[in-house]
């Protein structure tokens, strides 16, 4: 094929590696560093390993990160990364994104922070705009 009739392809990180840009971000900042914790709640497991993780306290839909550091009257903030790219309907209605979504309404009702950030960019602006 001509190469003036290739197909440019943009690669999007995946979300491991935005998340990975984030934290690597949130280490350098010395008033968070020491407050950021990661919920090991994805994967795919048996029934009998999702039972047991329940029963040790995995609740669906957590948020990736937690950065506990109140701010504006907030007592922490949740971030749920994705990656910075076009997400279908469907891929907005799963029962994974839908379960992420009811965790951080109900963070958020009773007094923290939460979002959704789509890519390193989002999160670091989501975490700036929450400590001013």
């Amino acid at each position: 094929m001509p190469a003036t009739h290739r197909k440019i392809r943009r690669l999007v990180p995946t979300e491991n590696q935005e998340q990975r840009a984030l934290v690597y971000w949130i280490r350098l900042q010395p008033k968070l560093c020491d407050y950021l914790i990661k919920i090991n709640n994805e994967g795919k497991r048996t029934h009998a390993q999702g039972w047991h993780l329940k029963m040790m306290g995995m609740c669906p839909g957590a948020s990736d990160l937690f950065l506990a550091v109140p701010s504006n009257g907030l007592h922490g903030l949740w971030l749920e990364i994705k990656r910075n790219m076009v997400y279908t309907p469907s891929q907005r209605r799963s029962e994974s994104w839908l379960a992420e979504e009811a965790f951080i309404e109900r963070v958020k009702s009773v007094g923290f922070g939460g979002e959704f950030c789509y890519g390193f960019e989002s999160g670091k602006r989501i975490i700036e705009s929450y400590l001013s």
